[in-house]
């Protein structure tokens, strides 16, 4: 058996790869053991493609799956992880921001029994922006969901074989695998390390795919927006009754007349809006439901670069 699989997902890289595996190859060939390489890609408007079967050519340890559309991210490490031989398997991104002088750490951690060691960044060089939207969006669903992460994480970790073999087998629509290894919540550790910084090109998530997934994984992993509707729900028919009972008091003890036109308005306005967001909240829960029932497969393979084992 592989020692060590390594699943990179990988898209328009085509300026990082070399400079990628060439990290790579040193840093196996430090450690002394046995490892594959996959990179997993899609649909590329640069040579990403041609490259990797290039560097497959050179190098029976690097291989690659090519998607025929694009799936995701995290569908793309899942069809890696489909198709890994190793005893232990290394996620990490394409472009550089993962460091591979990193993997030993990893490895020495996990050798100590662990199920999965997940690597913590004492800095990221992302931009403000950036930082301080992850921040808050784990501050957000670490509140709404009972999976809890830390902050500075990503997709870099090693896994266990067996933690291999469990998180292959959720199959689910827009999966988020960080928060499913937490799921799962076999013995799990954690290691400082640095953040290496993207030399050529410019990261894939944009804010509208920032925001995309955010939603999606809330809605993967926490009911409290419907439990929240549901509260806002109670409290608005609680004000109303409340109200009911002023108004009925004036009439009938105080002899003040029933006015307030503006202020009905403004009341069935504010009701229909929160119906409208309960609405839309329960449609996207029901949305994903429909979409599972389907039971599409996650990603379809275009083809497969070097040699895999059937």
């Amino acid at each position: 058996m592989v020692e060590i699989s390594t699943i990179i997902p990988v898209r328009d890289e085509e300026k990082n790869l070399n400079i990628l595996v060439d990290r790579l190859m040193a840093t196996y060939e430090k450690m002394k053991v046995s490892f594959e390489v996959i990179f997993v890609t899609d649909i590329n408007v640069d040579n990403t493609q041609l490259i990797l079967e290039d560097l497959s050519e050179k190098n029976k340890n690097i291989k690659a799956i090519k998607l025929s559309n694009r799936f995701g991210q995290h569908v793309a490490v899942l069809a890696g992880l489909d198709h890994g031989q190793g005893k232990y398997t290394v996620i990490m991104d394409g472009d550089l921001q993962d460091l591979p002088e990193d993997i030993p750490v990893l490895y020495e951690k996990i050798c100590e029994g662990y199920d999965v060691v997940y690597a913590v960044k004492e800095t990221k060089n992302d931009n403000y922006f950036r930082n301080m939207s992850s921040k808050s969006f784990n501050k957000i669903m670490n509140f709404l969901s009972d999976v809890k992460v830390d902050n500075n994480t990503s997709m870099f970790r090693i896994i266990s074989r067996r933690m291999q073999n469990e998180i292959i087998r959720y199959r689910e629509f827009e999966p988020s695998l960080t928060y499913i290894f937490n799921l799962i919540n076999f013995p799990t550790t954690k290691v400082l390390v640095s953040s290496g910084k993207r030399e050529h090109g410019d990261s894939k998530y944009n804010l509208g795919r920032l925001i995309n997934f955010a939603i999606s994984t809330l809605l993967s992993f926490s009911r409290k927006p419907l439990r929240m509707i549901s509260g806002i729900g109670s409290f608005i028919a609680l004000l109303s009754f409340t109200y009911l009972i002023i108004v009925l008091i004036q009439y009938f003890f105080f002899e003040i007349e029933i006015v307030g036109w503006a202020t009905l308005i403004v009341i069935i306005l504010f009701t229909s809006g929160v119906q409208l967001l309960g609405l839309g909240v329960i449609g996207e829960y029901i949305g994903r439901i429909f979409i599972q029932t389907k039971n599409r497969p996650l990603y379809v393979i275009d083809k497969k670069i070097g040699k895999f084992d059937s």
